[in-house]
């Protein structure tokens, strides 16, 4: 489903979750309050989504002008700062790049379950990850906000056990660095002052680079029943939402990381062994006597396997974003430094420089 469809706001779901306190200790459907009514949910085609939430599609809700007023800032409030924290505020990127404020009247689509057009989504920027990730062949009824733009709790909402958060699990975070640890935790708890006693509370963690991030629980195995990607994705990797086979079920972050690793250490091996073998290639080339087509059909070998590494590079999944294809693209580069290597074998060594234009 495009971005486009899947950058729905839950904040109206705040309210019917905190009327239903089943629901955020027992995983039980909200419903909407009868009392509740005039404001329709401004989405269309997930009438399964919302019966997955035990609401009526033809569900009206009203919330009172300040009501809507104040859901609307704080959500603003959240989502701004942690835009502003992170790399793309840094490079000149606002809520309205990609956000279209023309099609949104007022504030009330910050307030209740709403989808807001989009002028341009990651993939207008992210090239290069958007054309590995159209090769996945494990996520691909999904896209870029189902792992980097989670629905998450607000830190006061936050625990740390996962069968309590779903029904705080409502705002779309605007984080999109998801760090890659097995233990560092979005949220962090910090002992503060308040009214002049010393309470424990949680705050957003914060990178080496100083930046918020969500982390590998969130990103992968969250339980957040009001996120549209979860549904979508048949319940993510959650041991509370699932709908995968068990194998592909995670029960907490460390769990997470293990799979993640046996991704990505293939393909960041066979990364460097193609940046260590057109390295040692070109200088080879220095010091071997060949014909001008056996040169020429080196460099290519190795333009070729450079693209690759190039590629997976900039991707910076190292796998993850399309295991498979990247696995077979490594497969070719690898393939092009050791045809380029016979090549070279087959030369003579020199002991002085060689020319490359003779």
């Amino acid at each position: 489903m495009s971005t486009l469809k899947t950058t729905i706001l839950l904040s109206a779901l705040a309210c019917l979750a905190m009327s239903s306190a089943a629901f955020a200790q027992d995983n039980v459907p909200v419903k909407a309050p009868e009392s509740l009514k005039n404001v329709p949910f401004k989405i269309e085609g997930v009438e399964g989504f919302l019966h997955s939430l035990g609401i009526d599609p033809k569900t009206e809700i009203k919330l009172s002008k300040k009501e809507l007023r104040s859901l609307a800032e704080s959500n603003y409030n959240d989502k701004t700062a942690q835009h502003f924290m992170s790399v793309h505020a840094r490079h000149g990127v606002g809520c309205l790049s990609c956000h279209d404020q023309s099609e949104v009247k007022g504030t009330a689509w910050m307030a209740y379950v709403s989808n807001p057009p989009m002028k341009q989504d990651c993939k207008t920027c992210h090239t290069v990850q958007a054309d590995v990730f159209k090769h996945t062949d494990t996520h691909s009824n999904l896209d870029c906000i189902a792992c980097h733009m989670p629905n998450m709790p607000k830190p006061a909402e936050y625990s740390e056990d996962q069968a309590k958060v779903a029904g705080t699990a409502l705002y779309r975070a605007h984080m999109y660095k998801i760090n890659p640890s097995p233990d560092k935790t979005s949220y962090v708890k910090k002992e503060v002052k308040v009214d002049g006693k010393i309470v424990s509370q949680y705050e957003l963690a914060k990178d080496e680079k100083g930046r918020d991030f969500v982390d590998l629980m969130w990103s992968c195995a969250r339980n957040a029943p009001a996120d549209w990607t979860v549904f979508e994705g048949k319940g993510c990797h959650s041991q509370y939402t699932s709908k995968l086979e068990e194998g592909l079920v995670y029960k907490d972050q460390k769990q997470v990381y293990g799979e993640l690793v046996k991704w990505q250490n293939p393909i960041k091996e066979g990364y460097k062994e193609i940046r260590g073998a057109t390295e040692r290639i070109n200088k080879l080339l220095e010091v071997t006597r060949l014909d001008r087509d056996q040169r020429t059909q080196v460099l290519s070998y190795v333009d070729l396997a450079t693209q690759i590494a190039d590629m997976i590079e900039k991707d910076g999944s190292w796998g993850a974003h399309a295991h498979n294809y990247m696995t077979q693209r490594l497969a070719a580069a690898q393939n092009y430094v050791r045809k380029a290597q016979e090549i070279l074998d087959a030369g003579k060594f020199s002991k002085t420089a060689v020319d490359p234009l003779k």
